[in-house]
This record gives structure tokens, sequence and C-alpha cells, in this order.
């Protein structure tokens, strides 16, 4: 029987599954595009190489890594779409000195709104999309962002488009066979989107006055970005501390949130991060130690006092 020429794209599988499915793979993208046109066959082509490339980085959802993006893709749509909504929002008020000046680029930002509101429908190809458009938006905001605001304005607002350029590659990243919308997953959305949007946006929009030198005072808005930092330790402590407890590397994850609790407060580590959010972090990673610990410990003890072994949580989506 005749095969189709084996497409570019098959030449990104590892080689024990090229050499297996390459020709099947080719006939499947021939047959797609000649049923349904040409553009069809370019989504295949995609579907293909995003297929290949979780394979060759062990992100597919046979391995841990493609299961902890879908874990994680709940929290990282909802921080992202907490960020960007206050800066929608702020966008559209009078400027007003503050800590800082956050970038406004609403091509980057509104598209997180369409993830987070079809991740909640339960239309993850709808998110995946919309999050394709905020990848976009956030590249073509760099070069716009140099040139409406210069050199000094690209270096403020760099690290935002790109914070947001990389959350919309881990959206992308998710397994597509393992999409993050069962009731869990859209529950952890739902709540955490609310913990972060409602205090960050109603925060961004507050007035107050600051001291601006000697007996004189200036109205101000606290800055999104000293939000983000601030509120996102408080909103995830006790989520991950039950994740962390519920993982077959409990001690060891335990460990390392301990451990990052102590060097959140060294001098040479602490400072590092941003806004002096340093000992809120330190203090909100110690409480999720000692929580994931304490509830590791009271599970051990109630599976060995019924004679079995810890159970590991079986893979939900």
């Amino acid at each position: 029987m005749s095969t189709s020429p084996q497409h570019w794209t098959t030449r990104l599988y590892p080689p024990a599954r090229r050499h297996e499915f390459a020709d099947e793979v080719s006939t499947a993208i021939d047959q797609v595009e000649a049923e349904r046109g040409r553009w069809a066959g370019t989504v295949e082509r995609a579907a293909v190489v995003g297929h290949a490339l979780r394979l060759r980085t062990c992100l597919d959802s046979a391995r841990p890594g493609g299961r902890l993006l879908a874990a994680a893709a709940p929290a990282v749509i909802a921080v992202s779409t907490a960020l960007s909504a206050s800066l929608l929002v702020v966008w559209q008020l009078p400027p007003l000195p503050w800590d800082g000046e956050p970038g406004y680029a609403p091509a980057a930002h509104a598209p997180w709104i369409a993830v987070l509101v079809c991740a909640l429908a339960g239309r993850w190809t709808a998110a995946r999309i919309s999050a394709g458009l905020a990848l976009l938006g956030a590249l073509v905001s760099l070069p716009l962002v140099q040139w409406t605001d210069g050199a000094d304005g690209f270096t403020q607002h760099r690290n935002a488009l790109v914070g947001l350029a990389l959350a919309a590659l881990f959206v992308l990243a998710v397994p597509p066979d393992l999409p993050p919308v069962g009731p869990r997953a859209r529950r952890t959305m739902a709540l955490s989107a609310l913990a972060m949007g409602v205090p960050m946006v109603a925060g961004s929009v507050t007035v107050f006055e600051t001291l601006a030198g000697p007996d004189e005072f200036v109205d101000a808005r606290a800055d999104p970005f000293h939000l983000l930092f601030f509120f996102t330790p408080l909103v995830f402590a006790i989520p991950l501390a039950l994740a962390v407890a519920r993982s077959r590397y409990a001690p060891a994850l335990v460990a390392l949130l301990l451990g990052a609790a102590v060097l959140g407060v060294t001098p040479t580590i602490g400072p590092l991060i941003p806004y002096g959010t340093g000992g809120v972090w330190a203090q909100a990673s110690f409480a999720a130690g000692l929580i994931a610990l304490t509830t590791y410990c009271v599970r051990a003890v109630r599976q060995r006092r019924r004679g079995g072994p810890v159970p590991t949580p079986a893979r939900t989506r």
C-alpha cells in the first residue's frame, strides 16, 4: 500500500515514535487537508508539532511533568487574569503618582479575561485559543511599548509582558488530553480568581494620600504589581499545602517549603523578592509547610491504623 511522504513535522518526534508512527501521521495530515481544506491541515500540523514537543520535553499527559502543568494551570490562569483585570481597570483612570509605572498593553491583558471565562465554561479549546491571543498580544506589545515609551518605558514594562507571555505558553503547554476543566479545577479557578482579583482591582482603584515631602501629601494609588506579589502567597498558601500533603513526594516538598521560608528572609535573597514582599512570601511558605506536614502526618497515622500504606491520590482532571 502506498503511503504519503513523511511531513517535516514528524521529524520532531523521538526516534522510536517517529519510526513507528511517521507514515500514519503523515497520511492523517494529508487526509484532513484533502477533506477539510488547507486551514484544517495547518491546524493538524500544529497539533502534531505540539504533541511531538510534549513527548520531547516529557510534558505529555503520561508523564509527571504534563500532569503538573494541568494541575497548576488553574492557579496560573487565576493570577494572570487578576493582574490583567487590574491593569485594564487602572488603564482607564487618570494617572496618579504611585510606586512604579506598570505597562498598559490591552492586547496582552484583555485575552486573559476570555481564557478564564472559557475555562470556567469547560471550553478548553477556546481557552487555549485565547491563551494564544494573549501570547501574541504580549509579543506585539513589546515593540509597541519600545516605540511609544522609549527605552525607559520598555525597561519598566518588559518584565510584565514577558511574564504574561510565559504564562500563556504555560497554558498552551498543558496536554490537550488532560484539560483542567473538571469540577475541582473550575472551582479552584473561580475561587482563586475572586480571591486575587477582587482585592487587587479594589486596591488598584483606591486613592489614598501619601507623604511626598515635609508636610506635603499627594494622591496616589497602589501599584497592581505590588498587590500581586502581596496577595499571591496569601491566597495560595493553603491550597499549596493541601496539594503537597496529597503528593507522593510530600516529605521532600515540605522540606522545600520550609527551606524557601528561611531563604525568603536571608539578607542576600530576601531583598530580591520584588516590592519588599519577601517577608510575606517567607511567612506564607512556612505556614504552607507546617500545614502540609501536619496534614500529611494525620493522613499517615489514619492510614496506618487502617493497616495500609499512605494512599497517593489518583489522577483527576
